[in-house]
């Protein structure tokens, strides 16, 4: 039973690591995506050629960084729904385990309640022998 709750444990600590994961990626996906919108917004007629051409650059390197970290984001997702299936598999053993031993239990708590009525039963039958053989 500790090994299913640890194995649970140890799920649920993957999938929060897995989540921050995704977090801080997205969060470098759109820190890449403001300072392009900012590259754009910066005017162009005010440099020269080679200032231009520096700012065209900057851009497509932002852009080429915004598709690999996008890429990066799909697959921490994929990631985060791996071990989330992988959590609730685990909750599931777990509570399926728990199931079981609580079936067994009440099985158990039954059969003695059956052998205890068993013998309260016995011991009454005797008893009413004895009070039959006594008239």
């Amino acid at each position: 039973m500790r090994h299913r709750a640890a194995k649970e444990v140890s799920a649920e600590q993957a999938l929060a690591m897995a989540h921050h994961e995704y977090n801080r990626r997205l969060a470098m996906l759109e820190n890449t995506r403001q300072r392009l919108e900012a590259a754009f917004d910066v005017a162009e007629e005010d440099a020269d050629v080679l200032g231009v051409a520096y700012l065209s650059f900057y851009r497509a390197s932002l852009n080429k960084k915004i598709d690999i970290q996008e890429k990066d984001v799909s697959n921490a997702g994929l990631v985060v729904e791996s071990r989330r299936n992988a959590a609730v598999r685990a909750r599931q053993e777990r509570q399926v385990i728990e199931m079981l031993k609580d079936k067994h239990l009440m099985n158990y708590k039954r059969e003695v309640a059956a052998r205890e009525q068993k013998e309260v039963d016995e011991l009454a039958l005797y008893a009413y022998q004895r009070r039959l053989d006594n008239l």
